[in-house]
């Protein structure tokens, strides 16, 4: 029987639980397959329904790396309809992480490359160990970089973008927490410590508003401003009519 390429673990976390998706092809820097994809998707659509799950990290196995990008035996082999193909499955599994209630943490150890990046930015927090690089390769390869890659201005700006897309080379984790990209950079050994704070600091929120916030989070990137606001109107309701503010503000006070 063949290990799975894909495992899901939890902890016990805040009155809930903290899942960890890790993906298990150290031996080849944590590339991505198109199998590796579909099984990374399948894991967190598994995690959706939960309802006692408070937030989940993304990882790769070993110490060298992230996610090195897509599988370029799989892409050196394609034609059209089959690049079309992975590239579609690619952007199926980063929306099941964008859709996953809850917030998930990119845990970035070592080399973070084009899909790999994709996905990280996919995430709702990201924090990077400082032997991380960070590379959109695309380019090298006479290939646009694409689908999440459109998420890119909005974390670091139009400018430093293109100096990522135009280029194909690597910045590191220092220039990365610079520009935004990564909200935090650690050592490596403290890596596990940072991730585990941030993940233990969101469960010990209140459930029902953590995942109205961060629905709220998703209607704010499409909606025009004032439509956000209105929005904001509603999530606040539904947080009276379907969580504990008030306990909550009760506990706050004392």
């Amino acid at each position: 029987m063949t290990e799975p390429c894909v495992t899901t673990t939890f902890e016990e976390r805040g009155g809930g639980r903290v899942a960890r998706v890790t993906l298990q092809n150290a031996r080849r820097a944590n590339c991505l397959s198109r199998a590796l994809i579909i099984e990374i998707g399948d894991a967190f659509r598994a995690l959706a329904p939960l309802e006692d799950l408070r937030a989940a990290i993304l990882t790769g196995a070993g110490d060298r790396a992230f996610m090195a990008g897509a599988d370029l035996a799989e892409l050196g082999s394609a034609d059209a309809a089959a690049g079309r193909d992975f590239i579609t499955t690619l952007q199926h599994t980063h929306q099941a992480i964008r859709d996953l209630p809850v917030p998930v943490i990119a845990r970035i150890n070592g080399a973070c490359m084009g899909a790999g990046l994709e996905m990280a930015a996919s995430c709702d927090l990201r924090i990077a160990s400082d032997n991380a690089r960070f590379s959109m390769p695309e380019v090298l390869i006479d290939l646009p970089s694409v689908i999440e890659a459109a998420l890119f201005p909005r974390l670091i700006g139009w400018g430093r973008t293109a100096w990522l897309l135009y280029r194909g080379d690597a910045i590191d984790a220092a220039t990365a927490a610079e520009w935004g990209l990564v909200e935090k950079s650690v050592p490596l050994d403290a890596l596990d410590a940072a991730v585990d704070e941030l993940a233990e600091t969101i469960a010990q929120n209140g459930p029902t508003g953590i995942r109205l916030q961060k629905s709220l989070m998703r209607d704010w990137e499409r909606l025009p401003l004032d439509d956000g606001i209105r929005a904001g109107i509603e999530a606040l309701t539904d947080a009276y009519r379907t969580g504990d503010p008030r306990g909550r503000i009760a506990a706050y006070r004392k």
